[in-house]
């Protein structure tokens, strides 16, 4: 199995250092006004009381997310700790992850569109998102931005993205889909994406065009 030199914590830390600059501030959402209710200085006993006015609650967006079974508890075994990169200097992908007899622990994705840049840092059993297992094995990250969808193999593991919002994480228009694929058990780390790097928006693909 394939272990890099470099603890998972401080690749996750370095992932996330590199993208700071240009992570964008959370929107914090306005309360919206309370709406007075006229009432009547006195109620006689013929007359129905005035219904309260309906109380506001907020909804957690992934509160309702279907869990088809558990998520599987981290069996025992090796660790493998991988960070891999495909594409070029100016254009690529990467990710880095940890886990522990197959089970991924945390992953942290990163891409680069020259001078833009995306990051995204996910770990188990911490608060905006929920993991769990579907009925196929893969393993659902669930999140109000998107979905990604997590393959163990005996040779690989998979992470596809499903719909991710790109204006959370990379400020920028339009959203993730694809998959990236981490060979398991090569002496260097190899890896390949397939869709995660496109555009999916009119205004990127005709500002990148000339570029790619």
């Amino acid at each position: 199995m394939q272990k890099t030199a470099c603890r998972f914590p401080a690749t996750l830390a370095m992932v996330a250092l590199l993208a700071a600059c240009t992570s964008p501030k959370l929107i914090e959402r306005s309360t919206p006004p309370e709406t007075s209710v006229d009432r009547s200085p006195t109620t006689g006993p013929d007359q129905a009381a005035e219904a309260e006015p309906p109380v506001i609650s907020k909804i957690d967006p992934i509160a309702g997310v279907p869990r088809d079974k558990p998520l599987a508890t981290v069996p025992m075994g090796a660790i493998e700790r991988i960070d891999c990169l495909t594409g070029t200097p100016d254009w690529h992908a990467r990710i880095a992850f940890e886990a522990k007899g197959g089970q991924v622990l945390g992953f942290a994705y990163y891409s680069k569109w020259k001078p833009r840049t995306c990051s995204i840092d996910l770990m188990r059993d911490t608060a905006g998102s929920k993991w769990h297992t579907a009925a196929d094995g893969a393993v659902h990250v669930n999140t109000p931005q998107g979905r990604f969808l997590i393959r163990t193999r005996a040779e690989s593991y998979v992470f596809e993205f499903e719909r991710v919002q790109r204006r959370k994480f990379c400020g920028m228009p339009g959203e993730i889909n694809g998959t990236m694929t981490i060979q398991r058990g090569s002496a260097k780390p190899q890896c390949s994406a397939t869709g995660i790097m496109d555009t999916n928006d009119p205004y990127l693909d005709g500002l990148y065009k000339l570029k790619r």
